[in-house]
């Protein structure tokens, strides 16, 4: 029952795939680019129009936006119960349980904008919310790791695996926070968007391995 907050990790990255895959096939149509394409093409559609209750393409989405949005607030919240616990292994340290703190303000932020993010769909009338939690949660994510990285750096009981794989995801993480801000604007070009649209996917599949690798890692963690 101890390890509960870790394992449910699991579930909610599988559930929250579950969803997305489920949110993609009932996905009607539509880019920003292009509103006469059929279905959900994984290069030029951005998650976030999963969640939009009217899609791209005019035809009603509620379905697909229920989905999505449900998948991302139980994402959410299974992370922030997990972080609970990995939290708890920095306390022999001072030092890095210091710093952990201020990771965990920054990672609180992170999951409050994400869960916001579902809240503000992509549509007309909540797009400026969307985007302005959209980038609150990726740059919060950043300094979450950051502080994460340098925590882990000052624990003797953490071993390097768990560094180097925290400092790739903070790599990661500034790469699409630069692409994203400064990158080819997707409301331009089917090539722009492919650009944007595949940065998003493969940052999403960063945190969720670097989350799976971390409850993997706290389990064994909490066994000895």
């Amino acid at each position: 029952m101890d390890n509960f907050r870790i394992k449910q990790t699991f579930w909610g990255i599988g559930i929250f795939l579950l969803l997305n895959f489920i949110s993609m096939i009932l996905y009607p149509g539509g880019t920003i680019i292009d509103k006469d394409t059929d279905g959900y093409l994984f290069f030029y559609n951005f998650l976030s129009n999963l969640g939009e209750i009217t899609a791209r393409n005019g035809e009603d989405n509620f379905i697909s936006s229920v989905l999505f949005n449900t998948s991302l607030i139980l994402v959410s919240i299974s992370f922030l119960i997990f972080y609970s616990k990995y939290f708890q292994f920095f306390k022999t340290e001072k030092k890095s349980y210091n710093l952990i703190k201020v990771a965990l303000f920054f990672l609180i932020i992170s999951i409050f904008s994400f869960i916001c993010i579902a809240l503000f769909t992509a549509d007309e009338t909540s797009f400026d919310e969307h985007v302005f939690f959209v980038k609150l949660a990726f740059r919060s994510l950043f300094l979450f790791a950051i502080f994460q990285s340098i925590a882990i750096h000052y624990n003797n009981q953490m071993n390097n695996q768990l560094l180097f794989v925290s400092i790739l995801f903070s790599l990661s993480m500034i790469l699409f926070i630069l692409m994203m801000d400064y990158g080819p604007n997707p409301f331009e070009s089917n090539s722009a968007l492919f650009i944007q649209v595949t940065s998003q996917k493969v940052i999403a599949f960063c945190i969720l391995l670097n989350t799976y690798f971390q409850a993997k890692e706290s389990l064994i963690f909490s066994s000895k």
